[in-house]
């Protein structure tokens, strides 16, 4: 039965994973699953996982969670978008997990951005253009430190228990 339960804590790792990417997976929730299945069904009572583990993880966790809303912003403003394409940014972001997960957060920023910036800012076409692309360029880089910060915290977790 252990074993059976420490396939399920690994596959829901790389399901985690695998959720940076199809925004329909919860990332960080299936992370905690794992995390929460080890604590509650394999360690012995009383040998679990050291609070210093979880004020770690939450910390982290609240790090993914905005790693898109800051990375949009940030870049958008980087390639020369407004405060209102930055707004705009994280509208898309949300809109798009909503409305078509999981193309829908890297789609619907751009065309958000693009739109604010051509036909509400009054920038040029390849300004606006530019702008949007810094929404694409936010989700990959939004992407990456995802992952890094996933691994980091199953690392974690493996050399806390």
């Amino acid at each position: 039965m252990e074993i059976l339960l420490w396939m399920i804590v690994v596959a829901l790792f790389v399901i985690s994973i695998a959720g940076v990417f199809m925004p329909v997976l919860p990332d960080t929730l299936l992370l905690w699953g794992g995390f929460l299945l080890y604590q509650f069904a394999i360690a012995e009572p009383g040998a679990g996982l050291p609070a210093s583990f979880w004020w770690g993880m939450a910390v982290l966790s609240v790090l993914i969670f905005g790693a898109d809303i800051l990375m949009s912003m940030y870049f958008v403003k980087k390639y020369g978008g407004s405060k209102w394409s930055s707004l705009g940014a994280i509208a898309g972001v949300i809109l798009g997990i909503m409305i078509f997960p999981p193309f829908g957060i890297i789609i619907f920023p751009f065309l958000i951005v693009f739109a604010i910036e051509m036909f509400f800012q009054n920038q040029p076409a390849d300004r606006a253009l530019k702008a949007g692309l810094g929404s694409l360029v936010a989700f990959f880089s939004s992407a990456v430190m995802k992952v890094a910060v996933q691994i980091i915290m199953i690392i974690w977790f493996f050399i806390a228990i």
